[in-house]
């Protein structure tokens, strides 16, 4: 691994990065592999594409990777408004990425906010999502609010293995405040949100850390990502109506979590949204970061799920 922060493939060639007009924005994303079957990762915070950076090498043998920055993070733009950091407009952006680049059909992964997007995309595009990796998060409208409440069976959850105690979800709701809080302490604010989520906290290897924080800096990103949670009462009332005109989810769906944090909430709070879950993993030993934290079982189980390879 260089010093400086790239993604590699399987034969130790640098993926290939790009950055197009989508959706109304300027969005930068990663691609790489050799396989017929295209698969669209959606990382989640406070990370970019970079997050997938331990996985690729399992992954390009068998699949197309594309990797965006979700709008707000990383080296995609940010766009000045409250407006449209929404699930229902993030599933548009990765349509459109998806159209230019030739994929009419893909495999989908999320993990954190990133299964949020991807919940809606699938919802949102049916006809285009092959398969559906909802990994490591509650979907908004459908409980995730409802983690954040400070209770005392919220709060002793993560000791049970059975979720975890989301308090961040109020606080970057509040306009203008964790930007005044957080600012001048990056390096400090997200490296204990990101380590307190592993089970192994020196899994989160410092070239990691220090991209996500240079790009955290960069202006209008803090706020960017900030405005993904204050999207979030909007996300759950777009999801109720996928819901409610489109039916629950059909197309073949796995589940991960990891017991340091969503645990075995993750296929509970899917299938309210989705007719069956066709395979759900427990990662022991794993945290919220499963990509970075078990990268060759997550490559392993995502191969088997949606190429159908022998287990």
């Amino acid at each position: 691994m260089s010093s400086f922060a790239e993604t590699y493939d399987h034969n130790g060639k640098p993926v290939t990065h790009h950055r197009y007009r989508v959706n109304g924005i300027r969005m930068h994303f990663i691609t790489a592999g050799e396989g017929k079957e295209a698969l669209l990762l959606l990382h989640g915070t406070p990370k970019n594409s970079f997050y997938w950076y331990k996985i690729m090498p399992y992954l390009t043998p068998y699949f197309t990777v594309v990797a965006p920055d979700l709008r707000g993070f990383g080296y995609t733009d940010k766009p000045p408004t409250t407006d449209g950091y929404d699930s229902g407009t993030n599933a548009d952006d990765m349509a459109d990425l998806m159209t230019q680049l030739g994929h009419d059909k893909f495999h989908l992964h999320g993990e954190d906010r990133g299964a949020d997007y991807a919940y809606a995309l699938a919802a949102k595009y049916r006809e285009r999502v092959k398969t559906l990796s909802y990994c490591e998060m509650l979907l908004s409208g459908f409980g995730l609010e409802e983690s954040s409440f400070w209770t005392k069976e919220n709060i002793s959850a993560q000791f049970r293995k059975q979720g975890v105690w989301c308090w961040h979800l109020g606080f970057f709701f509040i306009p203008h405040v964790p930007e005044m809080l957080i600012q001048g302490k990056e390096r400090e604010f997200w490296e204990m949100f990101i380590k307190s989520e592993c089970y192994n906290p020196t899994s989160i290897e410092p070239v990691a850390l220090d991209h996500w924080i240079e790009c955290v800096k960069q202006p209008g990103c803090l706020r960017g990502i900030l405005e993904t949670y204050r999207a979030g009462l909007k996300n759950g009332d777009i999801h109720h109506d996928l819901l409610k005109t489109g039916g629950k989810l059909t197309l073949p769906i796995m589940t991960v979590g990891a017991p340091e944090f969503f645990g075995p909430t993750v296929k509970e709070n899917i299938l309210q949204v989705a007719e069956k879950v066709q395979v759900d993993y427990i990662f022991e030993e794993c945290g919220h970061s499963l990509a970075l934290e078990k990268p060759e079982r997550l490559a392993k189980c995502l191969r088997e799920f949606m190429l159908g390879e022998a287990k």
